[in-house]
């Protein structure tokens, strides 16, 4: 019986755990794409840097540095591109579990419900005059409001 509860209960938790390890998978897709990032980015950085300093015209050094930031955009939008494939490839795989797990929650409990049988009920005894909600309903006296207080007259005042 323990065997068939755990069976039964690792069955259910099935979907979560493939999205916990889809998660896993795509969070470790992306901590290697931005390691890979930042490492070209410090490396090229520093060979900028070396440039830089190599060169003897202000006009030299400014082409390097358009040149550099041209590069480290257009390598930012390229990572970028790639993150969001990722990530918009985990949406699918997790939309599908969930998807399917709804699909099979949804014909379970039609199952369930489809043996459901009220011919087994005999309706004609059910009498319908001892069954009264007009006791739970809230009555009229119940809303009305507290009956208003009188203000007792000031006392006059006293004058000098």
């Amino acid at each position: 019986m323990y065997n068939e509860m755990m069976n039964q209960f690792k069955a259910q938790m099935a979907p979560f755990t493939k999205a916990a390890e889809i998660n896993k998978q795509t969070a470790e897709k992306l901590f290697g794409m931005q390691q890979t990032v930042a490492t070209e980015m410090l490396n090229r950085g520093l060979e900028h840097v070396k440039a830089l300093t190599e060169s003897k015209e202000p006009k030299a050094a400014l082409e390097l540095q358009v040149a550099f930031f041209k590069e480290m955009e257009a390598k930012l939008n390229t990572v970028a591109e790639e993150e969001i494939s990722a990530l918009m490839a985990a949406k699918a795989e997790l939309t599908e579990i969930f998807e399917k797990s709804t699909q099979e929650m949804t014909e379970e409990a039609m199952a369930q419900f489809s043996k459901f049988d009220l011919a087994q009920f005999d309706l004609s005894k059910f009498d319908m005059k001892n069954f009264d909600l007009s006791n739970f309903m809230p009555s009229v006296e119940a809303a009305k409001p507290a009956a208003k207080t009188t203000r007792k007259a000031a006392a006059p005042k006293a004058t000098a």
